[in-house]
């Protein structure tokens, strides 16, 4: 069997075996499934040491709330849901500040940790856009989204898909743009 491939007829037998504590069960579930966890959070997060942590804390929560599992989504996307959960936990994570003690190695500290900084407030953005596109796009506006900056469609492919005029996702576009600009005035110059 290659790494990566499912072994089991559906979602449900296999959380049924590992409910029913076959840990050669849990083992597939986690071969299966670790590579793509882990790519995912380390495309996220750009550390090859925290993309290995979340992906370990997925596995801990995956085992903890398999019982919860309700078979409403295929285990792949119920999984990849508790790694996006994981991944802006880490974004919303306070960092502590550092200072320094004497006032002229303080000017060379800020000097070198200038990029982390800039990372950290590109964390915080991301992490304010995803919250805006979370709670106050549409499920419509979402999927559009989705199609236009994600999968990089064009405005006519999307409004096909859709089954929208050109216009309606021209304005539905607009509608994202205006909210996301509110939330997070300094992505202006990105949109």
């Amino acid at each position: 069997m290659a790494q990566g491939t499912e072994a089991w007829s559906d979602d449900r037998e296999l959380v049924e075996a590992i409910l029913g504590g076959s840990r050669e069960h849990f083992e597939l579930l986690y071969r299966s499934y670790f590579p793509r966890v882990y790519r995912f959070a380390l495309k996220r997060l750009g550390d090859p040491g925290e993309a290995e942590d979340v992906s370990q804390e997925v596995f801990i929560t995956v085992f903890r709330a398999l019982s919860s599992f309700q078979g409403n989504s295929a285990l792949l996307v119920w999984i990849f849901g508790i790694t996006r959960n994981t991944v802006n936990r880490r974004f919303r994570r306070k960092r502590p500040r550092m200072e320094s003690l004497d006032g002229a190695a303080g000017d060379v500290a800020c000097e070198a940790t200038a990029p982390a900084d800039r990372a950290a407030d590109a964390r915080r953005m991301l992490s304010r856009c995803e919250s805006v596109i979370e709670r106050e796009l549409t499920p419509l506006q979402r999927r559009i989204f989705h199609l236009k900056h994600l999968r990089r469609q064009p405005i006519r492919s999307i409004a096909v898909a859709l089954g929208k005029s050109e216009d309606a996702v021209k304005a539905n576009l607009y509608r994202m743009r205006r909210a996301l600009r509110n939330a997070a005035p300094e992505l202006e110059s990105l949109l």
